[in-house]
């Protein structure tokens, strides 16, 4: 039997045992063999037998595919050895069995029922959450209640969370989520502001816009300091809030207030309340607010904690990138170069990801050149874990739109991203050639020049201009190092 062993990048050991169907590699979740390189097609090539021999075939790919380093340029048979290579990913043609494989066919098995097909509901999983309440005729009484409404909004509350980035917008989604879902008059998140220590409402949702939200501090503070949930189905009555005028005077009736907590420690709270002539929140409420709050806590961990990696991620890079540029007289250029990209992207108002990837490939634009050895640079920049996948993007920051670039690469074959490192390794690099010369000078110079994006260049001299291209990023883990660039 044979198999294909992925080599290195994010799947790096896993094995696919070769049976005696064909199997395609790339980057889809549907391929047989999946793989996540920024150079992979969806369905990037096909390894299939022949006669008890196994070929591999490219499938009209973008980038194209190698064998030993060898580009394919029709079949090939595999031999016991060969590495398939994809972008910078290495599989391995071997024979044995496969330690694994957990997408084997011969684990399941099939069975075609017309009749069930014709008895079922089908939906896109998008849809879910916009699944129309039942009629309430057509509900037993035993299945009577609010868990599909839960069901629903935690379902939508969790899309939301992974859909997005900046914390603000997420929590501001969610909080419309339960005004329309609970409902609730107003529903606000509080979180404990790092320089004061007071908590701060962070979004503030209502469920008509002219509606002035009256938020009772007592309640607030009860559930921050107690890291217990509160609920009161009327506040006007509820004995633990008796003395407190704020509640009486301003006729706060029923509430819900939960903390957030992340690892042990309460971070804030979220708060819902309804008016006068609304139904009071019941347990269900504060069970599905809870819930959510949980939700909430979570995502927040998450995020705090891919920071901290990316920060450690970058730190080390630029500690790396700044003992070679000593070694060769060139302290800073990466980092120029990295605050360059960054500041165009955030111009072109690129998502936060992006501005992140054009950092870390602005830092390491020069790596391979620093090393002396192209390939010694891709085998020390793959064995750092979340590189793998920029460097098909370092690979291109010396390319041009006219195919003048080491690689020749051309045209639409460069994205935006690989644009605007393009652009932006020029102008670094002909600034450390002749530092004495005029910044917007050499801008205009990259501007007539067919090998550079005209748009990218016209944006590159506006963040000159305004000096945002020397500023330091809002990159978690930009360097502090070099905070003395300065305008030319």
């Amino acid at each position: 039997m044979s198999k294909i062993r992925i080599a290195n990048g994010p799947y790096r050991g896993r094995e696919r045992g070769l049976v005696d169907k064909p199997i395609t590699i790339g980057r889809d979740a549907e391929a047989g063999l999946q793989i996540l390189d920024r150079s992979a097609s969806r369905f990037h090539c096909e390894v299939f037998p022949v006669g008890g021999m196994w070929f591999v075939r490219d499938l009209e790919s973008k980038n194209g595919t190698s064998i030993n380093d060898e580009k394919l340029k029709d079949e090939e048979l595999l031999r016991a050895g060969d590495v398939i290579k994809i972008g910078t990913t290495e599989m391995v043609f071997e024979t044995g069995s496969a330690a694994a494989d957990d997408d084997s066919s011969d684990r399941i098995r099939y069975q075609d029922d017309p009749e069930m097909l014709s008895n079922t509901l089908e939906f896109r999983v998008d849809e879910l959450a916009d699944l129309s309440e039942p009629a309430e005729e057509s509900i037993t009484p035993s299945a009577r209640g609010d868990g599909g409404k839960a069901v629903r909004t935690l379902y939508q509350v969790g899309r939301i969370l992974v859909e997005g980035d900046r914390v603000s917008d997420l929590e501001a989604r969610v909080l419309d989520c339960l005004v329309q879902q609970l409902p609730a008059e107003c529903a606000v998140v509080f979180r404990r502001d790092a320089t004061s220590g007071k908590l701060v409402p962070n979004g503030v949702r209502t469920s008509a816009p002219g509606i002035q939200p009256v938020i009772s501090r007592s309640i607030v503070k009860k559930t921050f300091t107690e890291n217990k949930a509160v609920h009161s189905a009327n506040a006007l009555e509820d004995e633990r809030f008796a003395r407190n005028q704020s509640i009486s005077s301003k006729q706060i009736r029923s509430v819900v207030c939960v903390p957030l907590v992340v690892t042990g420690s309460t971070r804030g709270v979220v708060y819902l309340s309804r008016g006068q002539g609304d139904t009071p929140f019941d347990q269900g409420d504060l069970e599905l607010a809870s819930a959510v709050a949980l939700q909430l806590s979570q995502a927040q961990y998450v995020r705090e904690e891919r920071r901290k990696h990316r920060v450690a991620i970058v730190q080390t890079v630029s500690a790396m990138v700044r003992a070679l540029e000593g070694r060769a007289a060139c302290v800073g250029a990466g980092e120029r170069c990295a605050r360059a990209a960054c500041a165009v992207a955030l111009a072109m108002r690129l998502p936060e990801d992006s501005r992140d990837r054009l950092y870390m490939a602005g830092l390491l634009h020069h790596f391979p050149r620093l090393t002396g050895d192209a390939s010694t640079a891709t085998r020390i920049l793959d064995s750092i874990d979340d590189l793998d996948t920029l460097l098909p993007l370092v690979r291109a920051a010396y390319e041009r739109l006219d195919g003048n670039g080491p690689l020749r690469i051309a045209g639409d074959e460069l994205d935006t991203e690989a644009r605007i490192l393009g652009a932006t390794t020029a102008f670094a690099a002909r600034l450390a050639a002749d530092p004495g010369a005029d910044p917007s000078a050499v801008i205009e110079a990259l501007s007539s020049d067919a090998g550079f994006d005209a748009n990218i260049t016209q944006i590159l001299l506006a963040c000159h201009l305004d000096g945002s291209l020397y500023k330091r990023p809002d990159v978690p883990g930009a360097s502090l190092a070099t905070d003395r660039i300065e305008k030319h």
